[in-house]
């Protein structure tokens, strides 16, 4: 870890009645820093007061969180920055009455650089057998409550890919381990509908407002079968083209077009 604090005091140490260690009660996000600059720093900052409405978190000093990761990414040419808004401390169980003020956590961690050749060489990815359950009340939401993805995280780390495709209990695709996907067929793209799981990345986001014929659809594993082309994303690895899906082949030169469309008009 580069740099780590809370509530602006450098520190590695948490409260052990912190209700995000205690009920993940709490929302965070993620952000690439390059040459001290914090990309899409607006969007995250908007996500987060997003976030927070969502699941009822207030009294947090944006401007005050503004200024130290602004002042504290200067120093990095290439890293990870992590933040992380929890309930804080107090109440009873799962009740937050008592509770005076929300934690604030920001970190910097390495860039994990193996995303560079990702997006070179493109990734393989499988499909994973853990499901995601419905909750559209949290839906697109960045929550703490992460416990799915460990169990999707440890599916993949036993297995040879490098990234799984998703699915809810519904079977609807919904997105990778730790990315948002799109997938290309007859020069169509299509992206999942997250209204019932899963979580709205803000390049996600960029990509539906940019590529006006993008078509959000609940489709299941079915409609990957004879894609022409794949990308996954997230705000730190970019986005990165599919070389092979489950087994398949697939076309890198239509995924580097998609993606060109998508940071030439960055």
């Amino acid at each position: 870890m580069l740099y780590c604090s809370l509530n602006g005091i450098n520190t590695e140490d948490i409260p052990i009645k912190d209700r995000g260690l205690a009920y993940g009660d709490g929302v965070f996000t993620t952000a690439k820093i390059v040459d001290g600059t914090i990309l899409l720093l607006a969007e995250h900052i908007e996500r987060l007061k997003e976030s927070c409405t969502r699941i009822a978190l207030s009294n947090i000093d944006w401007q005050g969180l503004k200024a130290e990761i602004v002042k504290q990414s200067a120093a990095f040419p290439l890293a990870v920055l992590k933040i992380m808004i929890t309930a804080g401390i107090g109440g009873r169980g799962y009740s937050r009455v008592g509770v005076s003020k929300p934690n604030v956590i920001v970190m910097v961690h390495e860039f994990p650089k193996h995303y560079i050749d990702w997006q070179q060489t493109g990734v393989s990815i499988g499909i994973a057998e853990t499901q995601l359950g419905i909750n559209p009340q949290l839906a697109g939401v960045k929550h703490l409550n992460r416990l799915e993805q460990v169990l999707i995280r440890k599916e993949l780390d036993e297995s040879n890919w490098q990234d799984l495709i998703v699915t809810d209990v519904q079977s609807h695709i919904v997105e990778t381990s730790c990315a948002n996907v799109f997938w290309i067929k007859n020069n169509a793209v299509f992206t999942p509908e997250l209204d019932s799981s899963g979580v709205a990345g803000l390049l996600r986001n960029k990509a539906i407002k940019q590529y006006s014929k993008m078509n959000l659809v609940k489709a299941t594993i079915d409609a990957l079968i004879d894609v022409d082309a794949m990308v996954i994303c997230n705000s730190v690895m970019g986005y990165v083209p599919v070389a092979n899906f489950n087994g398949r082949t697939l076309s890198l030169s239509a995924a580097s077009r998609f993606i060109g469309k998508l940071t030439c008009n960055s």
